[in-house]
């Protein structure tokens, strides 16, 4: 697998083409003029297979473009319903013109939103790979004016950023591990769910049915709960290893992170356990594994310097543990094996035992890894 050294790829070539007989810092067209928008792929890489899991495709949904002129502003929306494919939508943005312009003073992009900034989880949390973007640009970043197909109109280019306003979190290859030398500490297990826990702006749930109301949106696994106990150490959760449980979120640059928490019920501890007098301390026979760390897997780089340019975007210390889920990466744990020591009775999870999570990254951009749990 490929990773770009740039941190953050950003996609440009929004143009703009207009006739001026003044210089376009001075932001004065005389007579009509044509404008017309070439917007690049908003696709942050074109390396990585699309599957279930989180790609650096990012999924279009509507672009709007937004014209503000003395005269012949306007909006164009187009919606990806629209369209067979997500190249035609690109295709009929790209052909787009503004017509009878005058004195243009602002471009804008709105890329599956209709908000320039100021986004809120309830916005985003089920958006997928449909990620909000947006950028501007004055009449004093347009450049160019000059006639270049001799057709004696001058013409106009502007570049347009769009900034990232998503973190994305995909888990998956759930597995309940135990080994012979030391036998499983339960007679019956089932797995119910997971969800991310400590959230800004969320409440903290005290159990699993609390957890269901919140945002985000939980990923629940069956009716009433799967049996951990079944094919111990091989059988994953999702079932499918192409699918994932995915949680987009607002971007975390200091501060807690985001909590995984993994929910068990009917949960009967082995007939050893119960002869050596052990009583689990929960009696709705609930459970809870949390994630405690999340480190950096960086075994897919090579490179120092782009090494070293992850561990500073994600603030990655000695210890190789995350800090921060900066915006435009999504953070991919592809194997967590929970042990039954991580099995705790309350919503934190065990007191005494971790489980990691190793996030390797990839640019939109993917970031796989595990996981710590408490």
């Amino acid at each position: 697998m490929r990773f770009s050294k740039s941190l953050f790829v950003a996609f440009a070539g929004l143009g703009l083409f207009a006739c001026s007989n003044e210089d376009v810092t001075n932001n004065a067209i005389e007579g009509d003029a044509v404008v017309a928008v070439k917007i690049q792929d908003p696709a942050m890489s074109r390396n990585i297979a699309a599957d279930a899991w989180g790609t650096t495709e990012v999924k279009l949904e509507s672009v709007k473009l937004v014209l503000t002129a003395q005269t012949g502003g306007d909006t164009k929306t187009f919606q990806a319903s629209s369209y067979d494919t997500r190249q035609a939508l690109l295709d009929a943005v790209n052909k787009h013109q503004f017509e009878g312009v005058r004195n243009p003073s602002k471009m804008e992009v709105f890329i599956n939103t209709e908000k320039s900034s100021g986004w809120e989880l309830s916005e985003i949390v089920n958006k997928g790979l449909a990620e909000p973007l947006y950028a501007s640009a004055a009449a004093n970043q347009f450049t160019g004016g000059t006639d270049t197909d001799g057709d004696g109109i001058k013409e106009y280019t502007v570049s347009l950023t769009p900034e990232h306003t998503v973190a994305r979190l995909e888990f998956g290859g759930i597995k309940h591990i135990h080994t012979a030398s030391k036998p499983c500490m339960f007679k019956t297990i089932n797995i119910d769910g997971l969800f991310l826990n400590k959230i800004a702006g969320t409440t903290e749930p005290s159990d699993w049915a609390t957890a269901q109301t919140n945002i985000p949106a939980h990923s629940k696994i069956g009716e009433s709960g799967e049996d951990f106990m079944a094919e111990a150490g091989t059988k994953t959760w999702p079932a499918e290893s192409t699918n994932c449980y995915g949680y987009n979120i607002i971007p975390v640059t200091s501060g807690q992170l985001p909590v995984l928490t993994v929910c068990f019920s009917n949960i009967e501890l082995s007939d050893a356990q119960t002869q050596a007098g052990t009583i689990w301390g929960n009696t709705d026979k609930k459970g809870y594994a949390t994630v405690k760390n999340y480190k950096l897997d960086l075994s897919g780089v090579s490179e120092t310097e782009t090494q070293n340019a992850y561990k500073t975007a994600f603030g990655v210390g000695d210890n190789g543990n995350i800090t921060k889920f900066p915006a435009g990466y999504i953070y991919q744990v592809k194997s967590l094996e929970i042990p039954d020591e991580a099995i705790g009775t309350t919503i934190t999870g065990a007191e005494d035992v971790h489980i990691i999570a190793d996030i390797t990254v990839k640019e939109w951009t993917v970031v796989e890894g595990t996981v710590e749990w408490n």
